[in-house]
């Protein structure tokens, strides 16, 4: 039977206990009770490293519909709460440029397990703008686009016909959304003026902004492995519990591209009895 080089080697010493000084006690439970009732309603899904990544390069495979060559994928959406704090688009101004975070800080109970790139989408009445462009692609037969987030209202959309011309609002007869997929009417195609005779479809772009779920992505772990003896009333004789953990997460569209329009997602979660 093989050995662990961690914990079967010989105990040489044990440091005496010192049971003189009082000693406090936390009460967990108030804890995970103040993030149940004043958290915001969410899903987690644990982020895991794709095994496509090359061993070479460690360069994820362009072609893996399980990660879409981002290198990760996400499983067990698990629904709960956590308390958010700081949700905003922070501008940094640089000597070169502007930069900006979007972070927030996330406190969740240790049940829920955060770990760096778990996702964590925010459910609720609480939704975020997003502006984007959009260059729609004909795709087994279907004028498509995927913008990052899922869109849950449109509030405006315009096709860009030159630059000469205002751009042209698209009727909500011209589009139909599904997930965070979009389907074009192709006959908007002929609104785009073409000099190229080799080309199939003119280049499309559309200008688009929409309501949408915020999600983030934990970038950072401030807290995680905090044990302390509690004093709940249902602990027996303060037992060692883990206290929440802490982290700091970033809005999804400063961390992924947009998905590709030939690519499908496959979902490798498997449902738990």
């Amino acid at each position: 039977m093989s050995k662990s080089i961690l914990t079967t080697n010989i105990i040489t010493d044990i440091t005496s206990p010192d049971t003189s000084i009082p000693q406090p006690r936390w009460q967990v439970r108030e804890f995970n009770s103040l993030i149940y009732q004043n958290g915001y309603d969410c899903y987690i899904q644990k982020a895991m490293r794709c095994p496509c990544v090359d061993k070479g390069t460690g360069q994820a495979l362009s072609t893996c519909k399980n990660c879409l060559g981002r290198g990760w994928l996400f499983v067990e959406k698990r629904k709960t709460k956590v308390i958010a704090q700081g949700m905003g688009d922070s501008v940094k101004y640089q000597d070169w440029s502007k930069t900006t975070l979007g972070t927030a800080r996330i406190t969740a109970r240790a049940s829920d397990k955060l770990n760096f790139m778990d996702r964590i989408i925010f459910t609720g009445t609480q939704l975020e703008d997003y502006t984007e462009i959009l260059r729609p692609i004909l795709y087994n037969n279907e004028l498509i686009a995927y913008p990052i987030y899922e869109p849950l209202t449109i509030s405006n959309i315009y096709l860009y016909v030159g630059d000469s011309v205002k751009l042209m609002p698209l009727s909500s007869d011209k589009y139909t959304v599904d997930g965070n997929r979009i389907v074009f009417d192709q006959s908007i195609i002929n609104y785009i003026p073409s000099n190229d005779i080799n080309q199939n479809i003119p280049d499309i772009s559309i200008s688009i902004r929409y309501s949408h779920y915020p999600v983030y992505h934990i970038i950072q772990i401030n807290r995680q492995l905090m044990t302390v003896r509690s004093n709940d009333y249902c602990s027996n004789g303060g037992d060692m519990r883990s206290m929440p953990i802490n982290a700091i997460a970033r809005k999804a569209h400063y961390i992924w591209d947009a998905q590709r329009f030939d690519n499908e997602l496959l979902d490798n979660s498997i449902k738990k009895e």
